[in-house]
């Protein structure tokens, strides 16, 4: 039976497994946590298999050792589900295992600041392990960042490309011993086969990045701007799993943040020179009153004030009288962070889709660290934090503030419109009618060619027809 088990899980086939393992375990808990699971209810899964964990320590159930295997795995697998990484790091801290550790240190940690560590956890870590084409991933990132790749001397260099390609060669074997047919396994590995690939392409970025100056860097950044592209167009499909979605986030991150630690400080310089050629007085003083005005017109949206705070301070660059080509360069210097706010939009929106709200709020939040976001993600990010409301009955309210404290200045009319529209959603769950039929008028005013709006509309007035007949309103 263990055998089996660990057939079906090396391939991925988790109906097989969740089947086997009901018609082999003995207690309930077991039964109702494999149900949560195969719902794709992580939350409710990873309770069950603590609540099992804990009747089996103290005694309740007298457990088997593969049953209590099963649920200390799957328990894990749940709470990466989650997203909860502190939980594993600390797991994996304290109980002295060091793929789980390096699994959940790859999403928390700077691994420039970690690198050492991260060496030792390497070597600790099993065979099985040490051996895999994760293992010469994470050895390669580590030498890039050290100066390999394109950017240090000859023998780091081939150290560098000799762990790619031995990276490679684990994968293709891995394929290799897997079935003809396709199976979810093939996803998980196609995806190591992506990181591969893209880690040829930061040796390129890292290598623009060492010979980066102020006087060169809206041509660096120009160079860049190809491969990031490529980047935003090279995705998992949405229906892939979260921790493959994760795991991609975290390593465009890291080198998200290499861009920044050598373009950020550029910004400084061009202030500073600003400054000394006298171009910046006259401007100055305009996103800090705009800042000032929304601050008092809206306390309350706290949440959506810094987005429009960042918003306005972009709109304000973008189109200033003065000092217009040191707003372009400071732009360019911010594209590692306006590339992290649009893989994190897109990362909460597929949280979203698979019904990990929390998950979706919580990396919405994160952009409120980035000190600078394009008005198209702080628009994106406002309207999936709404969506996340819409979709609880006890926040509907909350969602609706979201939407009202905003400050729609800074966003194009058919942004506009798709905002009045999600209001008029909202206003119509609450049962107010009136308003709800004036915030969807509201938004078609805005946007007459909105096919969201009018079909919001039409579905609204629908509903509120077909609930009360005698009243011809909605007709």
């Amino acid at each position: 039976f263990d055998a089996l088990t660990e057939l079906y899980t090396s391939l991925a086939a988790k109906h097989y497994f969740y089947g086997a393992w009901k018609r082999h375990c003995q207690y309930r808990e077991s039964h109702v946590a494999l149900a949560y699971e195969q719902l794709d209810d992580w939350a409710g899964a990873q309770a069950a298999y603590e609540r099992a964990q804990t009747k089996a320590r103290g005694g309740v159930l007298p457990f088997s050792e593969s049953e209590y295997c099963l649920w200390e795995t799957r328990w894990v697998e749940a709470t990466r589900r989650l997203q909860s990484w502190d939980m594993l790091l600390d797991l994996g801290l304290h109980e002295s295992l060091p793929e789980i550790e390096l699994d959940a240190g790859w999403r928390v940690w700077d691994w420039n600041e970690r690198g050492a560590q991260v060496r030792q956890l390497l070597k600790a870590a099993p065979t099985e392990f040490a051996s895999s084409a994760r293992a010469r991933f994470y050895e390669a990132f580590l030498a890039l960042s050290r100066g390999a790749g394109g950017t240090g001397s000859g023998s780091k260099s081939a150290d560098f490309q000799r762990m790619c390609k031995e990276g490679i060669r684990a994968c293709l074997q891995q394929w290799n011993d897997l079935p003809a047919v396709g199976t979810p396994a093939h996803t998980t590995l196609l995806h190591m086969f992506q990181l591969m690939v893209e880690l040829g392409d930061a040796s390129n970025i890292y290598a623009s990045l060492s010979t980066t100056k102020a006087d060169n860097l809206e041509a660096k950044s120009g160079d860049l701007k190809s491969v990031l592209q490529t980047w935003r167009e090279r995705l998992p499909n949405n229906s892939d799993p979260i921790n493959i979605w994760s795991d991609l986030i975290a390593w465009r991150q890291h080198v998200f943040k290499a861009i920044n630690d050598v373009y950020v400080p550029f910004i400084s310089q061009q202030q500073q020179q600003k400054a000394d050629d006298g171009d910046g007085e006259s401007s100055t003083p305009a996103p800090a009153s705009k800042g000032t005005q929304k601050n008092k017109a809206s306390r309350k949206g706290g949440e959506s004030n810094g987005d429009s705070d960042a918003a306005s301070k972009e709109d304000s660059k973008a189109n200033g009288n003065n000092g217009t080509n040191n707003s372009v360069l400071t732009s360019y210097a911010y594209r590692g962070y306006h590339e992290m706010a649009w893989i994190i939009n897109r990362f909460a929106h597929v949280a979203r889709l698979h019904g990990l709200v929390d998950v979706c709020i919580n990396s919405l939040t994160r952009i409120y660290t980035l000190p600078n976001i394009e008005i198209q993600e702080a628009f994106l990010k406002l309207r999936e934090q709404a969506k996340c409301y819409y979709h609880r009955p006890d926040e509907l309210q909350s969602g609706l503030d979201v939407i009202s404290n905003t400050n729609l200045m800074y966003f194009s009319q058919p942004q506009k419109a798709e905002f009045f529209t999600l209001k008029g959603q909202f206003l119509a769950k609450l049962s107010k009618l009136d308003e709800a039929n004036h915030a969807f008028a509201t938004g078609i005013q805005f946007d007459l060619a909105s096919h969201k709006a009018w079909a919001a509309w039409g579905r609204y007035n629908d509903e509120r027809f077909c609930n009360n007949m005698p009243d011809t309103t909605g007709a």
